[in-house]
């Protein structure tokens, strides 16, 4: 007689495909990270502009003259970046001199937080953005994602926690490093996860169970290695000095009326292209921008775990039909910044 699974499995392998991590720019040993530490700086001196900011950026954060400094920056254009990691790194450090002009303020306490953010920031970072498919505010691809340098290049693992060092933070301080560096090590330990994802897809279209099975258990190896590293937050990360000292910057200016906000930031030179006037005031308004802030949970990394595994979310006590693919996506878009294009076509 003749074999009709053999047959069917014949024909649903003719047709499919194996999906390779390298066509969606996701990296098979640093997953969601670049395979290459980020840049530690531009190479063309057109921009030293902006580097020349970072290079203190923490001294002219604690003397209150990001603003100052800022101000009196010429607006660059984005054409000369000429590589993904480019635009990457333009992107991170735009992001830190953004958030610190917002609410870093200029020396006096009383001074509130900016809803200006000026043309010499605000139409780069929005270039950038725009050819990263991410919207311009700090976001977790910003913070964790592009921000990690390696400490020693022989080491036996590159990419454990104890080998990695933050290219810039906010506060100077060792918990804001500790608290990105958690997050970008269980991105790198997390790889091990995301290839196995791919594994069980080919063992479900061979109908090869045992191959489906180690498929789950390296993404459940996989899990354990990033909760490991998820509880090690408190080693060197103090939950006072995150609350009172790091989140602030972390914020965007959504909900943010409270904090000095109400309409959310205008970018100059990108939405007041109009000649301002008390007749057009309502206009002006209307163009604010308002995006959340950073959040670890913008990673793709957590969308793609839940979609694997068939994993649905739900308002608490309530149950509904949504497929555990659009629950992920509501949920990364709820955050406020769009899942970069590769990482959509993957998920």
């Amino acid at each position: 007689m003749p074999n009709y699974q053999q047959a069917k499995t014949k024909r649903r392998m003719s047709s499919y495909i194996p999906l390779r991590l390298e066509d969606y720019d996701i990296s098979p040993k640093n997953g969601f990270l670049p395979s290459d530490p980020p840049l530690q700086r531009l190479s063309d001196p057109y921009y030293e502009p902006w580097e020349r900011i970072m290079d203190r950026f923490n001294q002219y954060l604690l003397a209150h003259h990001i603003r100052r400094l800022v101000r009196e920056m010429p607006v660059l254009d984005t054409s000369k970046l000429t590589s993904q990691a480019e635009f990457q790194r333009a992107f991170t450090i735009l992001s830190f001199i953004a958030h610190a002009f917002v609410w870093g303020r200029n020396g006096a306490a009383s001074e509130p937080a900016s809803e200006f953010l000026p043309p010499s920031v605000s139409i780069p970072w929005v270039s950038t953005a725009e050819y990263l498919q991410l919207n311009p505010v700090v976001c977790c691809a910003a913070v964790c994602h592009w921000n990690w340098q390696i400490l020693d290049p022989n080491a036996k693992d590159r990419m454990d926690i104890d080998n990695l060092g933050t290219l810039y933070t906010f506060s100077g301080s060792m918990d804001e490093s500790w608290f990105y560096l958690v997050t970008t090590a269980m991105e790198a330990k997390s790889a091990r996860g995301i290839n196995a994802i791919l594994d069980a897809i080919i063992g479900v279209e061979e109908d090869n169970h045992s191959r489906v099975t180690r498929a789950l258990n390296e993404i459940a190896h996989s899990l354990r290695d990033a909760n490991h590293l998820l509880e090690r937050m408190y080693e060197r990360c103090d939950p006072y000095v995150f609350y009172w000292k790091i989140r602030e910057f972390l914020a965007g200016w959504e909900n943010m009326a409270e904090a000095g906000l109400p309409y959310g930031v205008l970018y100059e030179g990108v939405d007041d292209q109009d000649t301002f006037s008390l007749d057009n005031w309502q206009s002006l308004i209307r163009r604010f921008r308002k995006y959340a802030g950073g959040s670890a949970a913008q990673t793709p990394l957590l969308q793609a775990f839940d979609i694997a595994l068939g994993i649905k979310h739900y308002p608490t006590g309530e149950k509904g039909l949504q497929s555990s693919v659009e629950d992920a996506r509501n949920r990364l878009h709820r955050s406020g910044v769009p899942e970069p294009p590769t990482a959509n076509s993957y998920l």
